[in-house]
C-alpha cells in the first residue's frame, strides 16, 4: 500500500520527484499542474494543501459553543530531542515527526502543553482532516447513547436501522461492528481495486474516488445507491471468514454506527456531536464533517478541526471522559474502550497486524474496541489513527497526550515504515516523561 487510491487509479505511478517544483494552489488562478482536484487530492504534493482545505468536498458544520478553555503551558521544547531506537536507527522525536511528513504536532503532559510545532503553511488556526481518527470519536459518541440506555450493544443492528433488516450488517450485533469483527466481503486496500469491486464502489460513495456519474443521478428517478448509508445494504458476508473471529479494519462498519447515532438521537451526526461533545470541550474553533453526495457526514473519516482542538479530545480521553468541568464522554464507556477481553485480544492476534512477518505488523497493539486502537489495557494506552499520519496518542498512566496531523506520502500507516517509527516515538517519549 505505497500509493494513494487516486494516484494509482487516475494519475498513475508518478514519482514524487516529478512534482518537486510544484506548489499546489500557489497562484490565482492556480496553474493547471498545480491545481488540486478530486482526482489528485490524496497524492503528494497535492494532499498537503487538500488535507487543510477539505471544503473541496461537500461538508456540514459542527459548531462550537461556550467559553474557550485555554490549555495551560509548561513549555519544554528540548523534549523533542528525545532519542529512541527504531530498528538499527536512533532518531529524535522531532526527526520521526519530520520523516513522516508531519504538518503539526502537540505534546501535553498533565494537561499542559510541553511543546507544539507547525510546518509549512499549516498554523494553529488551520483546520486539518482527521481521516479515520474520526472513527474513534464516533465510537465515543455512541457510548453516550449506550450510557443513556438508548442503545444496547448486544442488540442486532436492525433493531435500530430497519432499512438493514435481512442484510448482513442488519444481522450483526452493534458490538460486532464496534470491534470490526463483522467478516464482511470487503478489502481496505487503497491500491488494488477495479471498477465493480465492492471496495472500489464503496470508495466512490465515500468521495475518495470521483463518482461524477453518481452525482448526476436524480434520486427521484434512480434507485442506484448514491450514498454511504444506502450502500451499507450491499455488503455481504465473506464466505471464508467467521463473524467475531478476527479483527479486520473495515471502514463501512463505522458508517452504520454513525447511522445508529443519528437514528436513535434524532439528530444528524454532526449536530449530535456539536451538542453533546464539541460544545463541552471549550474548543477554540468550529469543526466540520465532509459528507457523501447526499450530505451524510462521513462517520468513518470526515472530521476536520484545528490541532489544539484535536488535542482537547485527547485530554478528555486521558481523564476518562472528563474535561473542562464536563463529563464529555461516558466514563464507563471510556474505561470499557480501554478494556480488552481475552476474546478481543484473540481477535487482534488472529489479524494481519500481529503477523510478525507481514508488512503491517504492529508490536504495540493488544486489541481494538469501540473503534479505539488499544496498545496496553493495563496502562490504558491507545491511539486514534487516520490514514496519511493523523494520530491522537493517549497514555493514561503517564497522563500524556500527543496529537499529530500529517500529509504522508502513502495512505496506510500500518505499512509505512516512517509511521511505525512515529508510533515508537510516541511510546518512547511518553515513557520518558
Amino acid at each position: 500500500m505505497n500509493k494513494s487510491i487516486i494516484s494509482f487509479m487516475v494519475t498513475g505511478l508518478v514519482s514524487t520527484a516529478a512534482f518537486a517544483d510544484v506548489k499546489p494552489m500557489s497562484t490565482v488562478p492556480a496553474q493547471p499542474n498545480e491545481q488540486v482536484t478530486l482526482s489528485n487530492y490524496t497524492h503528494v504534493p497535492f494532499n498537503q494543501w487538500a488535507f487543510q482545505n477539505m471544503g473541496i468536498h461537500p461538508s456540514v458544520m459542527v459548531v462550537r459553543d461556550g467559553a474557550i478553555n485555554d490549555i495551560p503551558q509548561a513549555l519544554n521544547p528540548e523534549i523533542v530531542q528525545h532519542k529512541f531506537a527504531y530498528g538499527d536507527d536512533v532518531l529524535s522525536f522531532r526527526e520521526a515527526m519530520i520523516n513522516d511528513h508531519t504538518d503539526g504536532y502537540i505534546i501535553l503532559k498533565d494537561g499542559k502543553v510541553l511543546h507544539e510545532e507547525y510546518f509549512g503553511d499549516f498554523t494553529a488556526k488551520d483546520h486539518h482532516l482527521w481521516a479515520s481518527s474520526t472513527k474513534s470519536l464516533v465510537g465515543q459518541a455512541l457510548g453516550l447513547l449506550v450510557e443513556q440506555g438508548k442503545v444496547d450493544v448486544n442488540e442486532k443492528v436492525s433493531t435500530y436501522i430497519a432499512e438493514l433488516k435481512g442484510t448482513h450488517f442488519g444481522k450483526q450485533t452493534v458490538r460486532t461492528l464496534l470491534n470490526m469483527t463483522s467478516a464482511i466481503n470487503y478489502s481496505e486496500d487503497y491500491v488494488n481495486m477495479a471498477p465493480g469491486d465492492v471496495h472500489f464502489e464503496y470508495f466512490r460513495r465515500l468521495g475518495f474516488i470521483p463518482a461524477y456519474d453518481l452525482m448526476a443521478l436524480d434520486p427521484m428517478k434512480a434507485d442506484t445507491p448514491r450514498d454511504l448509508l444506502a450502500f451499507a445494504a450491499m455488503f455481504e458476508k465473506n464466505k471464508e471468514l467467521k463473524v467475531n473471529h478476527k479483527f479486520e479494519y473495515h471502514s463501512p462498519n463505522v458508517d452504520v454506527i454513525g447511522w445508529i447515532v443519528a437514528r436513535v438521537s434524532g439528530q444528524p451526526l454532526n449536530k449530535f456531536i456539536a451538542d453533546n461533545i464539541w460544545s463541552k470541550l471549550g474548543v477554540e474553533h468550529d469543526a466540520f464533517f465532509i459528507t457523501d453526495m447526499n450530505y451524510n457526514p462521513v462517520a468513518t473519516g470526515g472530521f476536520n478541526t484545528t490541532l489544539r482542538d484535536f488535542a482537547r479530545v485527547g485530554l478528555a480521553m486521558v481523564n476518562n471522559g472528563a474535561y473542562n468541568g464536563e463529563q464529555v464522554f461516558s466514563e464507563q464507556w471510556v474505561k470499557d474502550s480501554f478494556t480488552i477481553t481475552k476474546e478481543e485480544n484473540a481477535h487482534m492476534m488472529n489479524s494481519v497486524y500481529k503477523d510478525a512477518d507481514g508488512a503491517v505488523f504492529d508490536p504495540h497493539l493488544e486489541g481494538y474496541k469501540n473503534f479505539l486502537w488499544v496498545h496496553d489495557s493495563e496502562k490504558n494506552i491507545a491511539t486514534f489513527r487516520g490514514v496519511f499520519g493523523q494520530f491522537l496518542y493517549i497514555n493514561q498512566e503517564k497522563n500524556v497526550v500527543i496529537a499529530t496531523f500529517s500529509s504522508a506520502d502513502s495512505a496506510s500507516n500500518a505499512a509505512r515504515e516512517t509511521s511505525k517509527a512515529r508510533v515508537q516515538a510516541f511510546e518512547s517519549l511518553a515513557e520518558s516523561l
